[in-house]
């Protein structure tokens, strides 16, 4: 049994090319720059609730405890 595992065909092309660059990932995923940071704006967090309340949600959901200072 070997412990070396059989590198992705990605990775093999890596090994030889070197890594891409990012304008060459950009051209292969077909992104493109953001030009108005509004295109980032995230709707998923009622407007009512306070920023208090989505730290303690965000908390919650890492499964810290209340009462954990470094949480």
């Amino acid at each position: 049994m070997t412990d070396k595992m059989e590198p992705h065909s990605t990775s093999r092309r890596y090994l030889r090319q070197g890594h891409p660059s990012i304008e060459d990932l950009m051209r292969e995923q077909g992104v493109k720059p953001v030009s108005d940071a509004r295109e980032l704006l995230g709707d998923f967090w009622p407007e009512e609730e306070s920023v208090d309340d989505f730290i303690a949600a965000v908390r919650e959901w890492r499964g810290h405890k209340k009462n954990d200072q470094a949480a």
